[in-house]
């Protein structure tokens, strides 16, 4: 679910990055697989900045995709902290 403030992304641009050939199947689109990676990324460089140390990814409970990403497409992934625990955020 993307949350939207003034028409804009919530959050922070994290990463930025281009859909290359070596990462769609043979239609063209991209693996989902790879999309999850790049926001696992994004993710854990937030969580590693806000933490001052090293993070995991422990779950991932859901995620759905609008539509499909082409070779060519540029992914942008804005990332905000929602909450905070004791071992967790």
């Amino acid at each position: 679910m993307v949350h939207y403030a003034e028409g804009r992304p919530l959050g922070d641009l994290t990463l930025r990055t281009l859909a290359m050939p070596s990462d769609a199947n043979a239609a063209g689109d991209i693996f989902g697989g790879w999309v999850m990676a790049q926001m696992d990324l994004a993710c854990g460089i937030r969580a590693a900045e806000r933490a001052k140390g090293r993070v995991v990814t422990a779950a991932v409970k859901e995620m759905s995709f609008a539509k499909p990403m082409k070779i060519g497409d540029t992914l942008c992934i804005y990332t905000h902290v929602e909450r905070v625990g004791r071992t967790s955020m």
